[in-house]
């Protein structure tokens, strides 16, 4: 890196005084600590020792400096338009808009913190409505909020002891090598109101899901048949559910699939992380408490479609989509 800096103002100043008083190249240079080159090249390119004037050379200064930088490439009003509907009408991250960006080869090529710094600078610049919003910062996936700890002394979950063991299940579910090993939820809305079933591929993270009414067994049983039953020869061979109640009818769903149906330890969500994570995302859509009798059967195909074209930085930056069904995304 070189050691050189710039002339500053009031530098500059010291020099236009040093020229009315009569000094020397050699004194001026002395005083500023700066090489006797220095001071010529600067009195030579800014009007000569009898007509040095500041003001003109700090705005020469000024000008040379900004046409020397890189334009931000987030003043470009199409790359800026770009990333704000995918924030906000598809909930991608920066990383994913960046890391898809990058996997198709497109014109826009943009790193993530890059974005961060436009959300935090000047909010993409979209207009803020009101003083102290949070503006697009609040459309980030997580905004920041923690995860809670399930189960406690009281814990009544999961009381299903004759329950296949995870343990057990097909090494290529483990190492997601085959599709169709399934990981299974609920995602509860208004208490006492309805329920998504979810359902997510291990290799593709592929999502399906339905509402129910109720979450109880039969209805969440039903809901996964139907779920099921829709997709390719070959690409249903395990489920890996929840250890809640609403599961508990397991056999029945393995016999009506002919299947095998795995369970995880208790009070252990992360041996099914795909799962647990595709929830996270949908809360994104549906937050805690959201009553989902108020969705319209199309509200909740819209989401699926978004989740399952939405890059994910796991699969190469290609979309769940692209992995189970072969469907190629085009970004721009």
């Amino acid at each position: 890196m070189s050691p050189y800096n710039h002339l500053t103002l009031k530098e500059r100043e010291t020099i236009l005084l040093g020229l009315n008083n009569g000094l020397t190249q050699e004194a001026i240079a002395k005083s500023l600590g700066r090489s006797r080159s220095t001071i010529s090249r600067e009195v030579a390119r800014n009007g000569g020792w009898e007509n040095y004037s500041v003001a003109e050379a700090q705005t020469r200064y000024e000008k040379v400096r900004e046409h020397s930088r890189r334009p931000r490439i987030l003043a470009d009003d199409q790359v800026c338009e770009c990333v704000v509907r995918y924030i906000v009408e598809l909930h991608w991250s920066p990383e994913q808009i960046a890391g898809r960006l990058r996997h198709e080869s497109t014109p826009i090529q943009i790193s993530y913190p890059t974005i961060y710094r436009g959300i935090y600078r000047n909010n993409l610049g979209v207009p803020l409505r009101s003083h102290g919003a949070r503006g697009i910062a609040r459309q980030l996936c997580h905004r920041g909020k923690t995860r809670k700890v399930k189960g406690t002394i009281n814990e009544r979950r999961g009381r299903f002891n004759d329950a296949p063991w995870i343990h057990n299940r097909p090494l290529s579910a483990e190492n997601r090598s085959w599709f169709g090993h399934w990981e299974g939820d609920t995602v509860r809305g208004k208490t006492g109101h309805s329920a998504l079933v979810t359902l997510v591929d291990r290799r593709s993270r592929y999502l399906l899901s339905v509402r129910v009414s109720t979450a109880n067994a039969s209805q969440v049983e039903n809901a996964m048949v139907a779920l099921l039953s829709e997709q390719p020869r070959g690409r249903v061979r395990t489920v890996t559910p929840d250890r809640g109640s609403e599961f508990a009818h397991y056999q029945a769903l393995s016999q009506e699939l002919a299947i095998k149906v795995f369970f995880p330890d208790p009070h252990a969500p992360q041996q099914r992380g795909t799962n647990e994570n595709t929830n996270g995302l949908i809360r994104e859509y549906f937050p805690k408490g959201t009553d989902l009798d108020l969705l319209s059967d199309q509200d909740i195909t819209t989401f699926v479609e978004q989740l399952n074209n939405r890059p994910r930085k796991v699969l190469g930056w290609k979309t769940p989509a692209e992995v189970y069904l072969g469907k190629k995304l085009h970004l721009i």
